[in-house]
This record gives structure tokens, C-alpha cells and sequence, in this order.
């Protein structure tokens, strides 16, 4: 789809870096062709054709030339130093439209913004980082900013993804974890508090191998469950979605005894007290199940838990709780659940694996003993997998494949299951060391 990208005619050195970003982006295999640069006669920089997206940049030099009535973002770079947190949240509060950018605090530095498509409208959210960056100029950091959001990344990731390009040079795109921001999930001053309740504890869950869990298929019965286990599946997960169900607890609880009997890894979808009764194997959570989980008590029980994410935002924000692996989705389109996120596609697909595979990976009782770190939580590739895509996505470095439909519509799961079995057999090269060079 075309990609119309409008620049103020003043913001000269903007549209260079611009243009530097998207030849960077092309290398990665976005697709920047779309991407046509014109001129704006305002002040104002439009991405889009149909419901273009408007913002402004407010600094020193434009404080007094700005009109916000008709934008949808006002990247505010004027508070780097004489601005308080509870300042930043109140003057948010007044001005849902503004981004606070590099706000300075207790030797750290802030990006704080209000959620757009949160219910409470005055949801705040931030990330933290320690630098502004050895490369950060702030027409560099609005040109990563800007051609993020006509790549179609959501602003939190293009904000997070922005900041940490500032750690390295303008010729790389930035991948280890150590050049990112992370996400504030505790701020009393920005009245940020995320709804997991861990008693101000450190959780960690169980860790796996990143072979153990293999191809996972993620059906809606216990039947389907018995059926996969017979067949030599060994990670499934039950997901059932209607919260009715009038044998839920039955089909739950017979779904970890087969587990057991099978010695498979059985995830329950978002039923977590369920499976703390009836001592589950494992949990799998969607991002708004977090919020209304009690992560502390998963945690004491030993079990297993795996988190869904959708970018580098939530990435980044659920592996401070060090789940025991990661779902990246939704790949392709699916018609299995309705999803607020568009599908994320090989490219980036690769990008978040590339930098899961320099994030650190721990147990509880390995943080609290300061054992050797290691890296890389497994990941679960789902959404619209099936065979025919199944080769490309797992090239991609993920851990699993998650499948759906690809096994419970086929008149013959044995050979799907078979088919997936080899695709996941062919070799794969290893970044993670390259990587982690690059960082050091």
C-alpha cells in the first residue's frame, strides 16, 4: 500500500535522515518503495493517504509557531531537564496529544506518552533509559521516530525502537538488548501500575529448553488434547474461550492429568487459578490477562508460564517477570481470534527474535544466587501458520511453531504433524553470537 510521507520544505536535514532510515529499513526487507517523500508547505508532518497521521515537532525553535488542534502527536522535545515526573503526567493529563521526549531524572532520562487505545484515556505510559545515546541528535531521533511510524510500527514501538537507535551508529540497525529503553511498569510520580500483582517481589518462572517445546498445537477441548498426546505431541495448549463453559474445570483438570500420563507440557490458556488447583505443567497469558493475573502466586507454584506479545514494546515490558518462553504473533492474518494488532510478517518476525536472542534468561533462584547469566528466552511463533509459511517462520530463529487450524481442520493430523516435523528438522544459522559481539 502506498505510503505518502510529507515534510515540512524548511526541515531539510529531517528529510536526509529520513531517507538514511529507510535505506536502512529496506535492508532489513521492509518494504520502502511505498514510501514516497513530498513536501508540506506547514509545519505539520503527514504519514499516510487515506487517514494520514499529522504530528508536529515542538522544540525551542518552534514553540511559538505551532498549532496542535489538528495533529495527532506533538513530539515534545523542551522539558529536558526542568520537568518533573508528576509535572510530565499532569502536563499529559492537559494535553493527551504531546510525547514528552528525554525528560531528565534522577540520572536517568524518559519518554512518556498516554496510551492510545487504552479504555481510561489517561493511561500512561513510559520507558526508561540511562543516556540520551553516544549518537543522539534530536533530528535523528524524530527522522527514526517519523519513518517508524510509516513503516506502520505503533507508537510505542516506534518510540522504543527510535530510542535505543540512538546507542548505535547510522548505518545499523539496532538489535541487542542492552541498546533499548525499558518500559516502566512501577512509577508512582507518572501513576503508572501495572495490574500483576508480585508483592514487590522478583518473579521468575521455570526455564525450558528451547528444543523441548517443538511443534505446539493450541486446540479448544480435552478431546483434541488426548488425541495430539496420542500422536506424540509434547506441548499442546487448552485454549477455551467461552468463560461458561459448563465443564471447563473438568476439561482443565483432565487436560494436566494426560499431560502427566503422556509426560507432555500441557499450557492452560488464561484460566491460571485453575491451573494452580489442579497443578498445571504450565500457563499460557495474553497481554491483557496479565493484568488480571496474580503473577507471585504462578510463580510459588513452580509453574510454567508463556506470555503473548505483538512488538517490541511488550517485549521488552513482560521479560522484567522472566517468563518461562515467549509468543511472537500474530504473524499472518487469523481468523481464529480477533486481533487489535496487524499481523507482524517475516521481517520483523526476525527482528524481535534477533533481539530475544541477547536478552537475558533467568530463574528466580538463579538471580537471587548471581549465577552466570545466559540469554535468549524460547519463543512460540503463532498466527497463521501453516505448511506452506511454516519454512520461512522457522528460518526466522523462532524456538516453536504454534498451529491451529493447520492440524485441526486437516482430515489427516498424523501427516500434518509429520509434515511440520521435518520442516523443523532443516538447519538453521545462529545469530545470537554475532550479536552479542556487537555488543561488547
Amino acid at each position: 500500500m502506498e505510503m505518502n510521507l510529507q515534510i515540512p520544505a524548511d526541515y531539510i536535514d529531517l528529510k536526509k535522515e529520513v531517507e538514511t532510515c529507510l535505506a536502512l529499513a529496506k535492508q532489513q526487507g521492509f518494504d520502502c518503495h511505498a514510501v514516497e517523500i513530498t513536501q508540506s508547505e506547514s509545519q505539520v508532518i503527514t504519514i499516510g493517504i487515506d487517514k494520514p497521521l499529522s504530528l508536529a515537532i515542538l522544540d525551542s525553535a518552534s514553540m511559538d509557531c505551532i498549532d496542535d488542534s489538528n495533529i495527532d502527536w506533538l513530539l515534545d522535545y523542551n522539558h529536558s531537564t526542568h520537568l518533573s515526573l508528576s509535572a510530565a503526567a499532569t502536563l499529559l493529563a492537559q494535553q493527551s496529544k504531546r510525547i514528552v521526549l528525554g525528560l531528565g531524572h534522577d540520572n536517568s532520562f524518559y519518554d512518556i506518552w498516554l496510551h492510545p487505545l487504552a479504555i481510561d484515556h489517561n493511561e500512561k505510559r513510559a520507558t526508561v533509559f540511562s543516556t540520551l545515546g553516544d549518537n543522539y541528535q534530536q533530528t535523528r531521533h524524530s527522522a527514526w521516530l517519523i519513518t517508524l511510524l510509516a513503516l506502520e510500527f505503533p507508537i510505542e514501538d516506534a518510540l522504543v525502537l527510535s530510542r535505543a537507535a540512538m546507542n548505535v551508529s547510522r548505518e545499523t540497525w539496532v538489535k541487542a538488548r542492552p541498546f533499548f529503553p525499558t518500559p516502566v511498569i512501577e512509577c508512582t510520580d507518572l501513576n503508572i501500575h501495572v495490574g500483576w500483582s508480585t508483592n514487590d517481589r522478583c518473579v521468575a518462572f521455570p526455564k525450558l529448553t528451547k528444543p523441548s517445546l517443538g511443534l505446539y498445537p493450541v486446540v479448544d477441548s480435552v478431546e483434541w488434547i488426548e488425541r495430539l498426546l496420542e500422536l506424540g505431541i509434547k506441548t499442546v495448549q487448552l485454549r477455551i474461550k467461552d468463560p461458561h463453559c459448563e465443564d471447563l474445570e473438568q476439561q482443565i483438570e483432565r487436560s494436566i492429568r494426560l499431560g502427566e500420563q503422556y509426560q507432555a507440557q500441557v499450557f492452560i490458556n488464561d484460566y491460571w487459578q485453575l491451573a494452580i488447583k489442579h497443578r498445571a505443567f504450565g500457563v499460557h497469558l495474553g497481554q491483557e490477562d496479565i493484568e488480571c493475573s496474580n503473577l507471585t502466586e504462578l510463580s510459588e507454584a513452580g509453574i510454567c508460564l508463556g506470555l503473548s506479545t505483538h512488538g517490541y514494546y511488550e517485549l521488552l515490558r513482560i521479560s522484567q517477570v522472566n517468563p518461562s518462553y515467549i509468543a511472537l504473533g500474530h504473524i499472518f492474518p487469523t481468523t481464529t481470534k480477533d486481533m487489535p494488532s496487524k499481523p507482524q510478517g517475516l521481517t520483523r518476525l526476525k527482528l524481535y527474535q534477533q533481539l530475544i536472542d541477547t536478552m537475558p534468561y533467568q530463574t528466580r533462584s538463579e538471580q537471587e544466587q548471581n549465577e552466570a547469566l545466559t540469554v535468549g528466552f524460547p519463543t512460540v511463533a503463532i498466527g497463521g501458520i501453516d505448511q506452506s509459511t511454516a519454512p520461512l517462520v522457522w528460518q526466522c530463529g523462532v524456538s516453536s511453531l504454534a498451529v491451529v487450524r493447520a492440524i485441526t481442520l486437516s482430515a489427516n493430523p498424523r501427516s500434518v504433524i509429520d509434515e511440520f516435523g521435518e520442516i523443523m528438522n532443516v538447519s538453521r544459522e545462529t545469530t545470537t553470537a554475532d550479536l552479542l559481539e556487537d555488543v561488547c
